[in-house]
């Protein structure tokens, strides 16, 4: 009984503990015990925590191209046995809940060497990851060219500041590894927005020398939408056939039943608009003696 008394008191003086490091935003050393696929274990005064994927410092935050769940975990179990310095973000007795942020633990850190950073710098770094929506960038702050590989900070490249044209999987133009360069367009608390194609020629700038409205011009279908096809006239500029201009042209008819995406078509230009990189096509409808005459030649 004295046993167990004493066993009930020290849990409870760990909580207390825990309690009192949550509201004074202490930052913790522990060490990490295990991983799951959401995440670590940890311990802290006895207490079994958790860190979730989400709350890991770009260290140690697993960058997987494909999403595949057991890469992360393989990624995550090689933490295992390390010290981490974290921050508790919820340490409910009750619930024996007690969730921890490593991420909040280094902002503090990150924000310090942030601070001294300005949009429009321009930076060399590595491609750290690829995701759906972008790429992430390890760099060497501007004003440290000599610091440790723990000094680097990491941004992201959205996908639309990957390259002047439509990107449908950043995998198609970058890969983890790649060396890049790319230009400071925000900073937000510890987020970093970069952007590669800022250092590129806007293609669109000069588009009345090659295109005007009305020309007749090539291009290939990228992609059918409901509301129109995605076209390319070269490999920067595309354009919108909407699906009302179509249904002048072939009225009743679906898209789909005529142009194939890959597809080569004849296209007028109704509209450009450099500033915000939209042109406005049509469908030219293909001469019907012209077509009979291709069918006969094949």
């Amino acid at each position: 009984l004295i046993e167990l008394s004493i066993r009930e008191a020290s849990y409870e003086r760990a909580w207390d503990d825990l309690e009192m490091k949550v509201s004074a935003g202490d930052i913790i050393s522990t060490k990490v015990l295990d991983a799951n696929k959401g995440g670590l274990m940890v311990e802290i005064n006895g207490i079994t925590g958790f860190l979730p994927v989400s709350q890991l410092s770009s260290e140690h935050y697993p960058r997987v191209e494909d999403g595949d769940k057991n890469k992360i975990l393989e990624l995550l179990k090689r933490i295992t046995g390390q010290e981490i310095q974290v921050r508790i973000l919820d340490a409910d007795r009750e619930t024996e809940k007690l969730i921890v942020s490593e991420r909040a633990a280094s902002s503090e850190k990150e924000k310090a060497v942030i601070s001294k950073l300005d949009k429009g710098d321009i930076v060399e770094g590595e491609i750290s990851g690829v995701v759906d929506f972008g790429a992430f960038v390890k760099f060497m702050p501007p004003y440290k060219q000599d610091g440790q590989e723990s000094d680097k900070l990491e941004g992201l490249v959205h996908i639309s500041e990957l390259a002047w044209q439509l990107i449908q999987n950043p995998r198609d133009v970058v890969k983890t590894g790649d060396k890049v360069r790319a230009k400071i367009i925000g900073i937000d608390d510890t987020r970093i927005s970069l952007s590669m194609k800022a250092l590129e020629k806007d293609p669109w700038s000069e588009i009345e020398k090659k295109y005007k409205v009305g020309d007749i011009v090539e291009g290939k279908v990228d992609k059918i939408n409901p509301f129109g096809a995605f076209v390319y006239l070269d490999k920067d500029i595309h354009g919108l056939a909407h699906v009302s201009e179509f249904q002048e042209v072939y009225p009743g008819k679906k898209m789909e039943e005529v142009l194939v995406a890959g597809g080569s078509f004849q296209w007028k230009i109704l509209s450009i608009e450099p500033k915000t990189h939209r042109m406005g096509l049509m469908l030219v409808k293909e001469d019907k003696k012209k077509t009979e005459k291709k069918e006969e030649e094949k």
